[in-house]
């Protein structure tokens, strides 16, 4: 497999490694393992500059130089998907943020070579517990698909293929009998996905009750998990400052849940590199939700090992006042990237030059 880049050799070059190489620990287009530039902590990439310049082009050569290789995920935060609830959801339970959550999520569960399908039970219980505030009106056949859709995104390879259709349509029922008498279905809810995690020996339903107590720490909560996401689902549905501490910690859970299932807690051997998460038009409401999240953590310490790389629309944004910058040229051999105490500066902002004179910013050529 051959590789044109056009311009664009600083990113995408193998040997030496460029830029994707060195932080994903990946080839683009080969399961070849490259030594980390930056092993504690990949810098947030930012493509940046004005229309034309070929950042879509650059994000849509990442995912194909990736996906299958390592979980890969591509959101564009302009989509419709992202502009508002869909019509059967109270807007006070629904966000951009968490919409580009569940959306990441999905993408980044598939399975990759030599390695099976990862789930996501801290982001699941998470959002199910958001989303269980809005089901007051009892409707029945909504819940249960809202509910399925959200607990598939906890369930990995080997329950897909041997139980998990069982498991999840036993869990449904616990939460929709849940809802039989009056008043609000949130503690019940909560309650009963608890009840179902905390069921079994296998190592998959420890992996289940590990995810449920890691939001025990959580702040009023006291220790307990059952409290911690019901306070979660309340500061989301009460808006402004409130939901986007709740948004944060959902952002978190995903990035937990990645790190647990690639090379965290049980890392297995045969997951190479890092998972990669692309957000075009990440100046848009679901694209800085994931930013400035992110960004706020690592600063605080609490680090992951997913690779970032985004394009912004424009030269600068507010949430990267503070960001190192480099021409992308000069990312070819060593970024010499090292981020200050500020949230912006554990970003990398990266102009991209004009495309090649043909009009073709990156192709990719199979000969």
């Amino acid at each position: 497999m051959h590789t044109g880049l056009h311009g664009r050799e600083a990113l995408f070059d193998t040997d030496p490694p460029g830029l994707a190489s060195r932080l994903v620990g990946l080839r683009p287009y080969q399961p070849r393992a490259t030594p980390y530039e930056h092993p504690a902590e990949p810098p947030f990439v930012v493509f940046a500059g004005g229309r034309g310049l070929g950042k879509t082009a650059v994000l849509l050569a990442l995912r194909d130089a990736y996906r299958g290789h390592t979980p890969t995920a591509l959101l564009d935060a302009e989509e419709s998907e992202f502009g508002a609830p869909p019509p059967d959801r109270p807007a006070a339970c629904w966000s951009p943020v968490g919409q580009a959550l569940a959306t990441a999520a999905g993408q980044l569960a598939e399975p990759v070579r030599g390695a099976g399908r990862i789930g996501f039970p801290r982001l699941s219980s998470g959002l199910l517990a958001v989303a269980a505030g809005g089901w007051s009106d009892r409707d029945v056949p909504r819940v249960r698909r809202e509910a399925e859709r959200l607990l598939l995104l906890g369930e990995t390879e080997s329950w897909l293929s041997g139980f998990a259709g069982r498991w999840t349509d036993k869990v449904v029922s616990r939460l929709v009998a849940s809802m039989s008498g009056a008043g609000p279905v949130l503690e019940p809810v909560v309650e009963a996905t608890l009840e179902a995690f905390a069921e079994g020996v296998s190592p998959a339903h420890r992996r289940l009750r590990r995810a449920a107590g890691w939001y025990r720490d959580y702040p009023d909560a006291g220790g307990s998990p059952k409290l911690a996401l019901i306070l979660l689902s309340r500061h989301f549905r009460a808006g402004g400052d409130s939901r986007r501490h709740a948004e944060r910690r959902l952002v978190r859970a995903l990035l937990a849940d990645l790190d647990d299932a690639h090379g965290g807690i049980g890392r297995r051997p045969h997951r190479r590199g890092r998972p990669v998460l692309l957000i075009d038009n990440v100046q848009e409401p679901a694209g800085l939700g994931l930013l400035e999240p992110v960004l706020r953590d690592r600063a605080d310490g609490i680090r992951d090992q997913t690779v970032f790389f985004t394009a912004l629309r424009g030269q600068a944004h507010p949430a990267l006042r503070n960001a190192g910058r480099l021409a992308l040229s000069d990312t070819a051999r060593a970024t010499g990237w090292r981020p200050g105490p500020s949230p912006s500066s554990r970003a990398l902002l990266v102009p991209l030059p004009p495309p090649a004179p043909d009009g073709t910013p990156c192709i990719r050529d199979t000969a």
